[in-house]
């Protein structure tokens, strides 16, 4: 049961690095965003591989449970991804309120 259930993590993951690797031919993501999808998915990979390495980090931070670990990180994970998106979004508000009082700015003086 096992085996079967890392095989399909490990095809898994497999095919989501081949979508980012897709996605960046395209030019939709950057040589960064590719890099840290590629360790991810990676990291991922050799986590459903060897079980007991995680258990032994589990252990390090003096977390009982393997799973106590993974829903930490998953929330970690959550928050950092969050702030990202929040920036980006504020980012691309900044520039669009440029580019908006740019054109305002532009049909004024058209129509001196």
């Amino acid at each position: 049961m096992i085996l079967g259930l890392q095989f399909i993590a490990v095809a898994f993951s497999l095919i989501m690095i081949y979508f980012a690797y897709v996605n960046f031919k395209r030019s939709e993501i950057s040589k960064v965003e590719i890099a840290i999808w590629v360790a991810a998915w990676s990291g991922v990979i050799i986590m459903v591989l060897f079980p007991d390495t995680l258990r032994n980090i589990a252990q390090t931070f003096l977390i009982s449970r393997l799973l106590d670990l993974l829903i930490a990180g998953g929330f970690l994970l959550v928050v950092v991804m969050v702030s990202i998106a929040y920036i980006r979004t504020k980012r691309t508000e900044k520039k669009l309120e440029e580019l908006i009082r740019k054109l305002a700015l532009k049909d004024i003086k058209k129509k001196k």
